[in-house]
């Protein structure tokens, strides 16, 4: 199964995060040749150093723009480095880009692989990106309704079991790489719940806040 990306310095309080160990959770992965469910252990690592290498995906710039802030004074490297970024379908889903992948591919081990990522990982925050993802991902220990406002509407958030009393704060966001419900404006405010809702809960367990300036 596809390895997740970890950055060098997830959870360093000295990292562009202020330590925040925040998950980057993407849908799946497709290739123009290996056949629909085959296994590369390395492809999520390659295709994020390939963007590290100047491969400027879409997908990876906009998440980089949107948590930083837009101004931020930043190079790419040290955002990912900061963060683990994992696909939920840890397998080949299809040989073009935004062709969904087939049903059975959510189910079998894709729900328990993940929920145990978060776990190994003690994330404290999932950035869920898009909304079919979020619609078919596991409940998770509680789901609050209108728990923030966007776009004029109140959004849920999720609970997912880390190891008690910590558990990671979860919210989505449209899919980065398309144009459907995607904006900077629209997105912003995930972002400022998932770190005020971190911070939340850190207080909870008398645990520091994310570093300042962060």
């Amino acid at each position: 199964m596809a390895r997740r990306w970890r950055g060098d310095q997830w959870g360093d309080s000295s990292n562009v995060l202020g330590g925040l160990r925040l998950l980057v959770l993407g849908e799946s992965h497709y290739h123009e040749t290996a056949p629909i469910g085959t296994d590369i252990p390395d492809m999520t690592e390659q295709v994020v150093s390939h963007h590290l290498a100047g491969g400027n995906y879409q997908f990876f710039s906009r998440i980089e723009r949107l948590v930083m802030g837009e101004g931020a004074r930043y190079q790419p490297a040290e955002f990912w480095h900061s963060v683990v970024f994992y696909n939920y379908i840890p397998v080949v889903a299809a040989n073009t880009s935004r062709k969904r992948p087939p049903d059975e591919l959510w189910y079998g081990v894709a729900p328990r692989l993940f929920q145990d990522l978060v776990k190994q990982i003690e994330a404290e925050a999932i950035l869920v990106c898009g909304t079919q993802l979020w619609r078919r991902m596991p409940a998770g220990l509680v789901e609050r309704h209108d728990a923030y406002q966007a776009g004029g509407r109140g959004w849920r958030e999720r609970e997912y079991e880390v190891a008690m009393p910590y558990r990671a704060i979860a919210a989505h966001i449209p899919h980065p790489s398309g144009s459907f419900g995607w904006s900077f404006e629209r997105c912003r405010p995930v972002i400022q719940h998932l770190k005020r809702r971190v911070d939340e809960v850190r207080a909870e367990l008398d645990a520091p806040p994310i570093a300042p300036g962060h």
